[in-house]
């Protein structure tokens, strides 16, 4: 069943990794979603970002769900296979992802994340872009959120 439950972050910088990742993790409420039950979505969301940045494969893997869809910020759509390759391959080298705000909708079993980053690296040579409005999937499986889906649009 689904319950509409959301939350929204805005900019607050958190924890800091050697590479200048920064989190947000100030959330103003909306329709009852306490911080309570936030923290466990923005705490994968952090998670995920880390190992983004430092390419940790193995983090990812447990992270992302076996059919897990990514949509990038020009329309081109790869899977939790691709994803972990690019990152093993040094095809995609995040130096940076900062979130600017996050909003947090639940929904029963299944969560949205939405917001801003801003982000800096390479994918094959080339800059990534670098400010983005995404959204994100989560679902709850076996105990834990995982990420089941993302798409990103480049903002100028």
């Amino acid at each position: 069943m689904c319950h509409g439950i959301s939350t929204y972050g805005n900019g607050a910088p958190g924890a800091h990794l050697g590479l200048h990742l920064e989190f947000s993790q100030m959330a103003r409420h909306e329709n009852k979603l306490s911080a309570r039950e936030a923290q466990p979505l923005l705490e994968l969301q952090h998670r995920w970002i880390a190992a983004l940045v430092s390419a940790d494969t193995g983090t990812l893997d447990t992270i992302l769900v076996d059919s897990y869809v990514d949509t990038d910020d020009s329309g081109y759509r790869t899977d939790k296979a691709g994803i972990l390759a690019a990152l093993k391959l040094g095809d995609l080298k995040l130096t940076s992802i900062k979130l600017l705000e996050t909003g947090v909708h639940k929904y029963g079993d299944c969560a949205v994340l939405t917001g801003t980053s801003a982000q800096s690296g390479m994918f094959q040579s080339r800059p990534i872009t670098p400010k983005i409005l995404f959204t994100a999937i989560l679902v709850f499986q076996n105990g834990e959120w995982r990420a089941a889906a993302a798409h990103r649009t480049a903002v100028s």
